[in-house]
C-alpha cells in the first residue's frame, strides 16, 4: 500500500500569504508609508490654509480698527488764480471722527473728490478755525512782526489790520449805544482777542463818563461812577454834562500792566468783555490817555464810539500833544453809525498814521479816507 503523501503549502522563509496567495511583506510595508505620507500631506495644507485665514482676518480688523481722518479735496473749476485771490467761501472744511488709534499710531488722511476738471485748483482744509475776523476780515495768527519777525503779530477789530506787538482796544460803553450796536460791539471784540497770537502783549478798556479797564469792577448811575482799579476804589464824578468826567480827591488816572495773549487771560478778558454793561456819559480823553500812558507805549490803539463828544477837539488836540512825547502810537478810529464826529475821528487817525473806518447799520465797513 502506497504511503499517504500529506499536501501542504510549500513554506517560504520571509513570505506571508493572503487569502492563500504569498506576498512579501516588504510590498505591504510599501503601500502603508505612501498612505501616511499622503495623509501627512493632507494634514500640512489644511493647517496652512487655517493659518492663511486667520491672518487674512486679523489685518482686516486691524485696518478697520485705525482712525480714518477724511480731509474733503475740493475742487473748484475756472482759471488756476493764486490762492490768497480765491474766496474761501467756495471751500469747506469736514472732520469725519472714528475709533481713536493706539497710542503712537496716526492714520494718513484720506483725500477725496467728487469732481475732476484740468483748470482745478486743489485746497486741502484741516480741522483749522476758518472764523470771519473782524466783519469778514481774517488773518492766521502769530504773524511775524518787524523786520526780525521775533514777536508780535497780526491784529484786527472791525476791518482795520495792524502789525504789532503790544495793542489796546478802547471801547465805548456809554448809554447811547443801541442793544444790536453793543452786542455787535462785543462779538466783533471777542473775536479780535481771540485771533490774537501768544506774542501779542494787549489791553482791553471801556469807557463811557469814566474809563476802565477789562478786570476792573465798575459800577455807574448817570452822574456817579464808582471803579474799583487793583485793589483801590475810585469815584468818578461829571462837572455838568456827559463829557466832563473827572477822579474825585484829584487822584491820578490809573494803568494797568500788559497781559500776555495766553489762553488763560484771553479767556478771562472775553469773559469781562461780554459781562460788560453801558453806563452814562462819553469822554473820549481819559480811556486815551490811560492807553497812550501804559509802559512800554502801545505800537496800535483801536478806539471805537458811537458819536460825537461836546470836547471833542480839545480832546483830539490833547491825545496828540501826549503822543508827540517819544515813540507815536498808531491809533485806528471806528465810528458805529455814520456819527457827526467823522472829521474829528478822521483827524486823530491821520495824524497818528492810524486808519478810520465807520461801521454801517447793517454791520459793513467803509474805509474813510486818509
Amino acid at each position: 500500500m502506497d504511503a499517504q503523501v500529506s499536501q501542504q503549502p510549500p513554506s517560504y522563509e520571509g513570505i506571508s500569504t493572503v487569502s492563500g496567495v504569498a506576498v512579501d511583506p516588504g510590498i505591504l510595508n510599501q503601500g502603508t508609508e505612501r498612505n501616511n505620507t499622503g495623509a501627512k500631506s493632507l494634514s500640512l495644507a489644511v493647517a496652512i490654509g487655517l493659518n492663511a485665514l486667520i491672518l487674512l482676518l486679523l489685518a482686516w480688523w486691524t485696518i478697520m480698527s485705525f482712525t480714518d481722518e477724511e480731509v474733503e479735496l475740493i475742487v473748484e473749476s475756472g482759471p488756476v488764480e493764486s490762492l490768497t485771490q480765491i474766496d474761501k467761501k467756495q471751500f469747506q472744511k469736514k472732520q469725519q471722527t472714528k475709533p481713536t488709534p493706539a497710542s503712537g499710531s496716526q492714520a494718513p488722511p484720506l483725500i477725496t473728490s467728487a469732481v475732476v476738471d484740468p483748470t482745478a485748483v486743489f485746497v486741502v482744509e484741516t480741522k483749522v478755525e476758518t472764523d470771519a475776523f473782524g466783519i469778514g476780515d481774517g488773518w492766521g495768527k502769530g504773524a511775524g512782526f518787524g523786520s526780525g519777525g521775533s514777536g508780535g503779530g497780526s491784529v484786527g477789530f472791525f476791518g482795520s489790520r495792524s502789525m504789532a506787538q503790544r495793542v489796546v482796544f478802547c471801547v465805548d460803553a456809554s448809554a447811547s449805544l443801541s442793544s444790536q450796536q453793543f452786542q455787535m460791539i462785543k462779538r466783533e471784540l471777542n473775536k479780535s482777542l481771540k485771533k490774537l497770537a501768544s506774542s501779542i502783549n494787549y489791553q482791553v478798556i471801556f469807557f463811557s463818563g469814566p474809563a476802565w479797564f477789562a478786570e476792573d469792577e465798575h459800577t455807574g448811575k448817570k452822574n456817579n461812577h464808582a471803579v474799583k482799579h487793583a485793589g483801590k476804589s475810585y469815584q468818578w464824578r461829571t462837572k455838568g454834562g456827559a463829557s466832563a468826567f473827572y477822579i474825585v480827591g484829584d487822584k491820578e488816572l490809573y494803568t494797568a500792566k500788559w497781559l500776555p495773549a495766553t489762553s488763560a487771560n484771553l479767556a478771562k478778558t472775553r469773559y469781562h468783555v461780554d459781562a460788560v454793561e453801558k453806563s452814562y456819559g462819553t469822554d473820549w480823553r481819559h480811556p486815551l490817555r490811560m492807553a497812550l500812558q501804559m509802559n512800554p507805549k502801545p505800537d496800535v490803539v483801536y478806539f471805537l464810539t458811537d458819536g460825537a463828544v461836546s470836547n471833542g477837539q480839545q480832546a483830539v488836540d490833547q491825545i496828540l500833544k501826549i503822543n508827540n512825547r517819544g515813540k507815536k502810537a498808531k491809533i485806528n478810529t471806528i465810528a458805529m453809525m455814520v456819527p457827526r464826529a467823522a472829521n474829528l475821528l478822521g483827524e486823530l487817525a491821520k495824524k497818528t498814521g492810524g486808519e478810520f473806518t465807520v461801521v454801517m447799520a447793517d454791520g459793513s465797513v467803509k474805509k474813510g479816507k486818509k
